[in-house]
C-alpha cells in the first residue's frame, strides 16, 4: 500500500477545520441548552469555523497562485479583527478567546515569514525553518480546537503571567 506523505498536510487541514465545526457545534449547543451561557465561546467559535471553512474551501492548493500564505494571514488577521470587534460590543472576553488571539497572532506571524522566505527572497533550499512552519501552525491551530472544546488555561499561561505580574509589582513596590 502507497501512502503519499505530501497529502498528509491536505488530511490534517480537514481534520482541524472539522474540529473548528464541532467546537462551534459544541458551544452553541451548550449555550442554546443553557449549561454554560458564555457569549465569547460561541462567538468566538463561530468566526473560527467560518474563517477555517473559508480558507480550506475558497483556496484551491492544486491552482493556488504564489500568495497563498498572504492569503491565509489575511483570513488570520480578518478573523482576529472581527473577534475583537465583536467582543467589545456584545460580551467579556473567555480564556478561550485569549487563547485564540495567541494563535492567530502566532499563525499571521508564521504565515508572513514563510511569504518572506518563500516569495521574496526566493529560498528554494529546504532549512529548518520549513520544517519548524509546517509542525508550529498545525499544532498551534490544534491547541486552538482545544482551548475552544474545553475553555481552560490548559497551558497556565494566566497563572504564570500572574506570579510574573505579581513579582513585577513587589519589585517596584519595594523602591
Amino acid at each position: 500500500m502507497y501512502f503519499d506523505l505530501s497529502s498528509l498536510g491536505l488530511h490534517f487541514d480537514t481534520i482541524i477545520v472539522l474540529g473548528m465545526l464541532l467546537a462551534f457545534l459544541l458551544n452553541l449547543f451548550f449555550y442554546v441548552s443553557e449549561l454554560n451561557q458564555d457569549k465569547s465561546l460561541v462567538i468566538t467559535s463561530f468566526f473560527m469555523a467560518v474563517s477555517y471553512f473559508c480558507s480550506n474551501h475558497f483556496i484551491v492548493l492544486e491552482n493556488s497562485n504564489i500568495n497563498i500564505y498572504i492569503e491565509w494571514f489575511m483570513y488570520d488577521f480578518i478573523t482576529l479583527l472581527l473577534i475583537i470587534l465583536s467582543h467589545r460590543f456584545f460580551s467579556g472576553i473567555s480564556t478561550a478567546t485569549k487563547y485564540i488571539y495567541v494563535g492567530l497572532v502566532i499563525n499571521s506571524i508564521l504565515y508572513a515569514l514563510i511569504h518572506i522566505d518563500l516569495m521574496v527572497l526566493w529560498n528554494r533550499e529546504v532549512w529548518w525553518f520549513w520544517t519548524f512552519y509546517s509542525f508550529s501552525v498545525n499544532i498551534v491551530d490544534f491547541l486552538m480546537i482545544v482551548a475552544l472544546i474545553t475553555n481552560k488555561d490548559f497551558l497556565l499561561v494566566n497563572k504564570v503571567k500572574s506570579s510574573l505580574f505579581q513579582k513585577k509589582c513587589k519589585k517596584y513596590s519595594n523602591i
